[in-house]
């Protein structure tokens, strides 16, 4: 879905110090200062929007694809970047749902029927992206 990582994350970062650091040293005028500082923030305004809950589900389904033996919760709230309460909610929500299955007592691994929901929501929202 998303597919922004630590790089962009830092980019981001090092372009608004930068601008900083410009703007402090009266290095830019107003109009170059004011087209920069809108097109970072709109970046950094993208990068951290929340995510909906179709999104986040799909995320941590697409965590389990990669990982033939499953992973554990903890594995699943780093990769999909969600907190304790969070993961848990989620995750009961697959469980009861028939997305994943709890297999060993601890291992998370997706099923037939959460991939095919995984790939149900990328062609959705292939088809949405599309049409903006």
């Amino acid at each position: 879905m998303h597919c922004f990582g630590a790089s962009y994350y830092s980019v981001c970062c090092s372009l608004a110090t930068t601008i900083l650091t410009y703007a402090d040293a009266n290095l830019l005028g107003s109009t170059e200062m004011s087209l920069i500082c809108r097109l970072s923030l709109d970046s950094l305004c993208f990068r951290f929007k929340k995510r909906d809950s179709a999104t986040i589900l799909a995320d941590i389904i697409k965590s389990l694809v990669g990982s033939p033996k499953g992973k554990r919760k903890t594995n699943i709230m780093q990769s999909a970047n969600l907190s304790t309460d969070m993961v848990n909610k989620y995750l009961d929500l697959l469980l009861r749902n028939g997305y994943v299955i709890l297999d060993d007592g601890y291992m998370y691994k997706p099923t037939d029927r959460g991939l095919r929901f995984l790939r149900n929501l990328e062609t959705e929202y292939i088809r949405l992206r599309n049409r903006v």
